[in-house]
Parts: structure tokens; C-alpha cells; sequence
């Protein structure tokens, strides 16, 4: 049972980085991060979940090493590894769109603060983005920097 509400916990996470930040009537808030990439936190009323989600790139890059797929695949075991929680990747079959997303549980809203599961996400996305900027490189942790976040 969510013990805050949705509208409430979003409202705490802009006050932490000085913005007014509110969902539109879809549920969904929309962030700049650097003046580039486009971030949406959605809410689900119904089971009281936060997803943030954002676009990695168009489509996989080609050529992909072995252990840039090994790296991807390993991502997408962490929240069973974590007990939920935590960034994976996913390509869309429509569209082709590589889109990393989060699904943040009641149970994970009511102990830990949305800034940091922000700042997760946004460490592991810019960890990505370098992997398939460059995808004979290893998955490398990158820690995300103050002032970097726009409504």
C-alpha cells in the first residue's frame, strides 16, 4: 500500500533539485537531462508505481561486440539480482528504439527517495550510452552531475 502519494513524492523530488514539477493529465512528467536526452517519470494510480524511461538510441549499434550484448543482457537480469528496481534496456519491435526504463514498487517509494532512484537511473543510462557509443567497451558505472536536470 502506497502510504504517499504519487503527485506528492514527484513534488518532493523537485523541491531536491529546485523545480516545480507536476504530472500532466496523462500521468507523466517530462525531464531534460543536458539540454538532450528527454527522461518521462509516469504514474500508475493503479498500483501505485513511478516508471521513468527514456530513449538509449534509434536501434542497436552495428556492428555489437559479444560482450557489449553479454553486458546488455546481464542489465537485464540486475533488478532479479536487486530484488527489483533498477534500470534495464528493452528495444522496441515497432519502432526499433533501444529505451531504458525503471519501475519503481510502492515498497520501494516509501523507503527510498525518488532522487536516488533518479540518480541510479541516470548513472546506469550514461553507463549505457557510453557501452553503445562504443560498443567494444565494457559496462562501466558514470555518476550523474548537479545542475544537469530541466523540467
Amino acid at each position: 500500500m502506497l502510504t504517499k502519494n504519487l503527485d506528492g513524492i514527484l513534488k518532493e523530488f523537485g523541491n531536491t533539485m529546485g523545480l516545480d514539477l507536476a504530472f500532466d493529465g496523462n500521468g507523466v512528467c517530462e525531464l531534460v537531462l543536458a539540454d538532450r536526452v528527454g527522461i518521462a517519470i509516469r504514474a500508475s494510480e493503479e498500483d501505485g508505481t513511478l516508471t521513468i524511461s527514456s530513449v538509449l538510441r534509434d536501434d542497436l549499434p552495428d556492428p555489437i561486440s559479444y560482450s557489449a550484448i553479454l553486458d546488455l543482457l546481464a542489465l537485464a537480469l540486475d533488478p532479479a539480482q536487486r530484488g527489483g528496481n533498477s534500470p534495464v534496456v528493452g528495444r522496441d519491435d515497432d519502432s526499433g528504439m533501444l529505451i531504458m526504463y525503471e519501475v519503481a514498487t510502492p515498497s520501494v517509494l516509501n523507503t527510498t527517495p525518488l532522487a536516488n532512484i533518479f540518480a541510479d537511473f541516470i548513472d546506469t543510462y550514461r553507463a549505457v550510452s557510453v557501452l553503445l557509443d562504443n560498443p567494444t567497451a565494457d559496462l562501466q558505472p558514470a555518476k550523474a552531475e548537479a545542475g544537469m536536470i530541466q523540467a
